[in-house]
């Protein structure tokens, strides 16, 4: 019974077994509570550092342990400038221009719910602006004499016509470029002040921010008579038109601004009348009939070109301004070969701005290369009330509110008798 008893007392060991493995799950239990709710581990920054010419950079870490979301931060100094957290990904790009030529630094944590991760190694960096590379000389003129240059882009070259009898030995050019700077030779260029020799092509070399360079040659053309010094003394007439000198939309041919001219041009020496070319007509079809305008030997060559050129009809692909320049020269050395006492008078194209603008540029060249006239025609065709309307009954048939009206056609045949003053 004594024994008994004693054993009551003490403990089983199926008892102390329990105990034991309570214990150890305790101690699991406390163990993978710790390790859930432990802090993120640190990332490393890799990009970018250094000198970078992205003002919007995309910033790059590595993965860091028990990591839910991240945060980033860049400074200038102790300044803070951005801060982005709940990043997913181990990459984020910055939506926010980063300061210019300043060193910064930038540095990426962890977070989870246990909150913030260390941060990481902090990254230096400059952004810094990329050189241009741009270049273009976009104006080029002369003052003295007044003289627009004429830029071909593509093929970089410039092209100028002065009067008769200038002295090209020491002209100044006034100019305006993207570039840095412009050298001739080994001569910097200032617009408006450094004069050049131009008796032949000069080569103006632009210097771009980045160090690259274009050439651009300048070609200058000195008229070979002056304007009006070989004056229309009466004679033969030719017409070299398009539908403007057809007399589209004129109600009848009398309204026509061709019929006006010939009317004023009869009453001071006009005997004879041509007309080289018609509706759709464009310069390379007149300079293709050299031979006939030659031939002809006209005594005054009104020049009406240039509208189907700028517009491309019929297939509307702009003949090349140059290409244009070509075919007006060629169609007044035509003339000049079968008359050189020939007179010109070269009217502008029938189209708004800004697509006329090199053409009539083209245009005022060439007449004051060949001692001719200029007639701008611009301003009659801004004016709508010398076009509209449409659907007007005329000897061409309805109008179509593009063409010259009756009050465009007289408009056009007195801004041309004005011109022509200077010819008698």
């Amino acid at each position: 019974m004594r024994t008994t008893g004693k054993r009551a007392q003490g403990r089983s060991p199926w008892a102390l077994t329990m105990t034991l493995v309570l214990a150890l799950l305790a101690a699991l239990l406390l163990a993978g509570t710790a390790l859930a709710v432990a802090t993120p581990g640190k990332p490393t920054a890799k990009a970018p550092k250094g000198t970078i010419t992205q003002a919007k950079p995309t910033f790059k870490w590595s993965k860091a342990a028990r990591a839910a979301k991240y945060e980033v931060r860049v400074y200038k100094g102790s300044k803070l400038l951005v801060r982005k957290t709940g990043i997913t990904k181990l990459s984020w790009k910055s939506s926010k221009a980063l300061r210019k030529n300043v060193s910064l630094t930038w540095k990426v944590r962890a977070r989870n719910a246990a909150g913030n991760g260390a941060w990481s190694k902090s990254l230096k960096l400059k952004v810094v602006t990329t050189p241009s590379s741009t270049k273009p000389i976009t104006a080029f003129s002369f003052a003295t004499p007044a003289a627009p240059g004429s830029i071909n882009e593509s093929a970089h070259t410039i092209a100028l016509t002065l009067p008769f009898g200038t002295d090209v030995s020491a002209l100044v050019a006034t100019f305006a470029t993207t570039g840095a700077s412009v050298k001739v030779g080994s001569t910097l260029q200032t617009s408006g002040l450094t004069s050049n020799n131009f008796s032949s092509p000069v080569t103006y070399t632009v210097t771009a921010a980045d160090a690259s360079t274009q050439a651009y040659t300048v070609t200058v053309t000195v008229a070979h008579r002056l304007p009006g010094a070989v004056p229309f003394g009466g004679g033969k007439v030719m017409f070299a038109g398009d539908s403007l000198t057809a007399g589209f939309y004129a109600v009848t041919a009398a309204d026509s601004y061709r019929a006006q001219l010939e009317t004023w041009l009869t009453a001071h020496g006009g005997l004879t009348y041509e007309t080289l070319s018609v509706y759709g007509a464009n310069s390379a079809g007149a300079a293709a009939d050299a031979a006939a305008i030659t031939a002809s030997a006209p005594d005054l060559l009104i020049i009406e070109l240039g509208t189907n050129d700028c517009s491309g009809y019929p297939s509307y692909v702009p003949v090349d301004p140059d290409v244009f320049e070509d075919n007006l020269r060629a169609i007044a050395d035509a003339a000049l070969a079968g008359n050189p006492s020939c007179c010109f008078a070269f009217l502008s194209v029938w189209q708004a701005a800004p697509s006329r603008n090199s053409y009539n540029v083209k245009l005022a060249a060439v007449a004051v290369a060949y001692g001719g006239v200029y007639v701008s025609l611009s301003a009659i065709k801004d004016n709508a009330a010398n076009s509209a309307p449409s659907g007007v009954s005329t000897y061409h048939g309805d109008s179509d509110g593009w063409h010259p009206n009756n009050t465009g056609h007289a408009a056009i045949a007195a801004a041309v008798i004005s011109a022509l003053q200077g010819l008698l």
